[in-house]
C-alpha cells in the first residue's frame, strides 16, 4: 500500500497530523519531469476545506511538470530536533499523496490567495492592506489546488521532547 508506515508506533493520529499541516509553516512539493527525473521545491501551504492551496508564478518548471503528470506527493515537517547525545531525532512529519491542479475558477483562486495572506501575514496588519495587496496580485499568481488522496503522518517523541510540538 502507498505510504504505509513500517514502524506502526511511529504513526500520528488524525488529529495530530492535521494539526501539524495546518501549523507548519512549509512543505516541499515533489513533482516529475518530462525526462521522469523527480524535483521538489520548498512553499507555502495552506488546508482549507480538505485541500490545499499553494501560490506561484504563471510559469516555471513545477507548472510545466505538472501539466504533464498531476500527481505530486507533498512533505510536510513538523517537528526535527536532532538528539546529537542520544544518536536520534525527535521529528514528526506528514507526507499527502494526490492530484494537483490549477485553480481557474476566479471566485476559488481570490479565497485560496485571501487565506494565504491571511495565514502568512501579520496580525497587525490591516485588514484593508491585505486586500489591496491581493487585488493587486491575483492576477499575478497561479494558485494550485491539492486534494489529497492519502495522508500519512508519523512522529517519534523522546525524553527531552516529550510531546510533538507543531
Amino acid at each position: 500500500m502507498r505510504g504505509e508506515i513500517r514502524k506502526k508506533e511511529r504513526i500520528l493520529s488524525a488529529e495530530d497530523t492535521l494539526n501539524l499541516i495546518k501549523n507548519a509553516e512549509y512543505g516541499v512539493l515533489a513533482t516529475i519531469n518530462a525526462k521522469g527525473q523527480p524535483c521538489t521545491t520548498a512553499l507555502n501551504h495552506v488546508f482549507v476545506d480538505g485541500v490545499f492551496y499553494f501560490h506561484c508564478g504563471l510559469q516555471g518548471e513545477r507548472l510545466d511538470n505538472i501539466a504533464l503528470n498531476p500527481q505530486v506527493s507533498l512533505f510536510i515537517v513538523g517537528v526535527a530536533d536532532v538528539e546529537y547525545d542520544q544518536f536520534t531525532t525527535a521529528f514528526s512529519s506528514a507526507v499527502i499523496h494526490g492530484a494537483i491542479q490549477r485553480v481557474e475558477d476566479p471566485d476559488e483562486k481570490l479565497r485560496a490567495l485571501t487565506a494565504l495572506v491571511g495565514r502568512y501575514s501579520s496580525e497587525v496588519i490591516p485588514e484593508q492592506v491585505k486586500k489591496d495587496f491581493i487585488a493587486a496580485g491575483v492576477n499575478g499568481v497561479t494558485i494550485l489546488k491539492l486534494v489529497p488522496e492519502h495522508i500519512t503522518g508519523k512522529g517519534r517523541l523522546s525524553r527531552k521532547r516529550p510531546c510533538l510540538v507543531y
